[in-house]
């Protein structure tokens, strides 16, 4: 009787520590979202219709890890409190990358192509930012949708799904492929 309690809390302890690793690195990841938002931010490519948020690619560690959903939403939500865009980009941009994060945890379950991941975070964003940038310039999604705003609407988002999909297949894969090949061998 003696082992088996000592047994159970052995493995109490093993299930602690692993909560504990993982919200350690949620909390990681969160804040290393934040500050590379900042770094892509310095050369103003963190908001606007042209878009290479270095951050992004860390959308793609659902991959590997599921609390990485919590973390980048909360890192894009942090981020975005510096948003020109205002309460539009901390919802909108928020929901955004956690639709794209939930997509991209869909993906690993499914044993889809890591591509297929980086594709579903550039459709994601290039829906919902380009909306969220027009109607941060006053305009209402009748406006947006109108022509010629159309166009501006579709332009802006071919610029973002390139700066997405470009973010998330030239860094976003290598570091997934990284991490599971170093950290998870």
């Amino acid at each position: 009787m003696g082992l088996h309690t000592t047994k159970g809390s052995a493995e109490q302890r093993q299930n602690a520590d692993g909560w504990l690793i993982r919200i350690s690195r949620a909390g990681l990841l969160a804040a290393l979202y934040f500050v590379l938002t900042f770094v892509s931010n310095m050369f103003n490519l963190a908001f606007g219709p042209v878009q290479f948020r270095i951050s992004e690619a860390l959308v793609m560690l659902p991959l590997v890890w599921g609390e990485a959903i919590a973390a980048v939403t909360l890192g894009t939500f942090l981020a975005n409190l510096a948003s020109p865009y205002g309460v539009l980009d901390w919802g909108f941009g928020t929901l955004a990358t956690l639709i794209a994060a939930i997509l991209v945890r869909w993906c690993a379950t499914q044993r889809y192509a890591e591509w297929l991941a980086a594709l579903a975070i550039a459709i994601v964003n290039a829906a919902f930012v380009p909306f969220i940038i027009l109607a941060g310039m006053g305009l209402d999604w009748r406006q947006v949708i109108s022509s010629p705003l159309g166009v501006t609407y579709w332009s802006y988002a071919g610029s973002i799904f390139l700066g997405e999909f470009g973010v998330a297949v030239l860094l976003g894969i290598p570091l997934v492929r990284s991490i599971k090949r170093r950290v998870l061998k």
